[in-house]
């Protein structure tokens, strides 16, 4: 019965593996201890975050129940043979190489009155985490609350006379938040396929290697950078060398768009002209 659960386990995830998008883990988010909060708050948050990742197109999503749980099966792994003397935790992770988690340590929901009106105020704050299956450290970690205004409070746009419309509208207000933390830590790395309009000492317009298959949209930008090698105390490091900036003008296919160039289309003509190695990174 082990080895046949340990088989199942290993389709499912091997099974994304082949699948031509990334794949993203999300353990179910929990609240810090002694914060008493309502289970529909928590999911509410949970289904946010993975809506922000779900949207980008980019990202098949595996549902975890609990990354704790993950971590000590793919222990359990290691000591187990598979078909072939094969071992399973060489196979059963390559579906996912990342994991997102959840903890809120904050929902508060305060009761006010105007002289007209009983209304409701919501202070939520929950930090988010990107952890590396392969070695369960933890590679990314922010803290998320609703964007606020210049005079401190929460920017709202719905009546908030209930509880839950108090919830709703403060959970709103960290799409942007949400947004940038998945922007920044999930980007879709790609390469120049080709310049396809230059002058004699600018690229213009470039095609990349990415399309509809990572989420590519028009005016989606990107940043390109040339990977320099040194070494540091007898060690190798690779130096990310900002170098210029793209902008999708046109989404040709599953994995080829068209971009003009807006900053920098000297250095990129003149570094995949010689050969230098360079990548761009979506910065949205």
């Amino acid at each position: 019965m082990k080895k046949k659960l340990l088989f199942l386990f290993i389709l499912f995830f091997t099974a994304f593996g082949f699948a031509q998008k990334k794949t993203v883990a999300i353990s179910t988010f929990e609240a810090s201890n002694n914060v008493t909060i309502a289970n529909t708050y928590v999911k509410a948050i949970e289904d946010k975050v993975k809506a922000a990742i779900k949207n980008t197109n980019r990202f098949k999503i595996v549902d975890r129940a609990n990354y704790k749980k993950l971590l000590a099966e793919r222990e359990f792994q290691k000591k187990e043979e598979f078909i072939d003397g094969k071992v399973t935790s060489e196979s059963s992770f390559e579906g996912a190489e990342q994991i997102v988690t959840g903890n809120i340590s904050n929902v508060s929901i305060t009761k006010k009155t105007s002289k007209s009106s009983i209304y409701y105020v919501c202070k939520i704050s929950f930090s988010l985490e990107v952890i590396d299956i392969a070695t369960g450290k933890v590679i990314a970690s922010e803290m998320i609350e609703p964007k606020q205004t210049f005079l401190g409070s929460i920017v709202s746009s719905y009546d908030t006379k209930t509880p839950e419309q108090a919830f709703f509208n403060s959970l709103k207000g960290t799409q942007k938040a949400i947004d940038k933390f998945v922007a920044e830590n999930f980007p879709v790395t790609t390469q120049i396929i080709e310049i396809t309009k230059a002058s004699s000492s600018k690229a213009k317009s470039v095609l990349i290697n990415t399309g509809t298959i990572n989420g590519a949209r028009k005016k989606q930008e990107f940043k390109v950078v040339e990977l320099v090698k040194l070494m540091v105390n007898g060690k190798e490091l690779t130096r990310r060398k900002e170098i210029g900036t793209l902008k999708i003008t046109t989404v040709e296919g599953d994995e080829i768009s068209e971009a003009k160039v807006v900053k920098g289309g000297d250095l990129i003509l003149a570094k995949f002209n010689s050969g230098t190695k360079i990548e761009c990174y979506s910065k949205n």
